[in-house]
């Protein structure tokens, strides 16, 4: 007789509302269908694992695919790039640091071990699955004050914020003139001497929900608050985007080192293009980073 498996767990509870599949338009449908080999990598990763489930459904796909094994609680990220240039413990990081501020993230998995895992050749993390709206500028910007006061005593291994080393990397990996673009600007900018802490790294509107729960730790880093507070207003300061929004949030929360923001705005804006780059290695397309390194450029 050889040797059995390990013991599945069964979860058969059904699926909460907001879980049912919408009617999806024929190009979002090939852009999922296009994340099967993912799709297999995470199911046949969580089975060896001992998770029991039905199926596993594709929920997203951008620098990671997003994979609910249905009907567990249990959504597995496979990354689609950063198994290129960091190594697992760079999520082994951000999985530790959503552990420890408990209610205020979106935990990782507790039914199968949360990872990093290394599965032909990508990284794959479990998380617990959970739905909601995204919340509001006011309540983004207060939920970030909060997850710095938090984190601010949590003293696990992360991986620096600054993102020069890393666009250096890429750059081995990009063409031409885009990879002479991104030494240049990792040679020329400067990182600013600012006290580090636990941040979230890529502290966005749509990384945190309502009621003031983070989620996306695949970018978390030791570095200034600021930094987080520079990711959140991204978009108004680079593309002119959503400036009421952004000032909403900015009040709510509360006082912060402007010119440290300003001072590190164009570091964030060199780690979010340098990422961008990377985008044809995979078969996308990345419109806005040609403008983030002109906007670099310029400078």
């Amino acid at each position: 007789m050889g040797r059995r498996g390990p013991r599945q767990r069964r979860h058969t509870g059904e699926d909460p509302p907001l879980l049912a599949r919408p009617r999806l338009a024929p190009r979002h449908a090939r852009r999922l269908e296009r994340g099967r080999v993912e799709q297999e990598l995470a199911t046949t990763l969580a089975r060896t694992l001992g998770l029991g489930f039905d199926e596993g459904v594709v929920l997203g796909r951008g620098t990671n695919v997003l994979v609910h094994l249905r009907p567990a609680p249990v959504v597995a990220r496979v990354t689609r790039l950063a198994h290129l240039v960091r190594s697992p413990d760079a999520l082994a990081g951000g999985i530790a640091l959503a552990k420890a501020l408990g209610s205020r993230a979106v935990a990782p998995a507790s039914v199968i071990d949360p990872g990093p895992h290394v599965a032909s050749g990508r990284y794959v993390t479990f998380w617990t699955y959970r739905t909601g709206e995204t919340a509001s500028p006011r309540e983004a910007g207060s939920a970030l004050r909060e997850f710095h006061e938090a984190a601010a005593a949590f003293n696990g291994a992360l991986r620096p914020c600054d993102p020069r080393p890393e666009a250096l990397r890429i750059a081995d990996l990009v063409g031409r003139e885009t990879a002479e673009l991104l030494r240049d600007l990792a040679r020329r900018l400067e990182f600013p001497a600012l006290r580090a802490q636990a941040i979230h790294g890529d502290a966005h509107f749509e990384n945190v929900l309502a009621g003031g729960v983070w989620q996306d730790f695949d970018e978390a880093c030791s570095g200034p608050r600021e930094w987080d507070i520079a990711s959140m207003i991204h978009r108004w300061v680079v593309f002119g985007m959503l400036e009421d929004e952004m000032r909403a949030a900015l009040d709510a929360y509360g006082p912060h080192d402007r010119d440290a923001v300003e001072a590190l705005q164009p570091l964030v804006t060199l780690g979010i293009a340098a990422w961008g780059s990377l985008a044809p290695l995979i078969g996308e397309s990345a419109p806005r980073t040609a403008h983030r390194l002109e906007w670099l450029r310029s400078r």
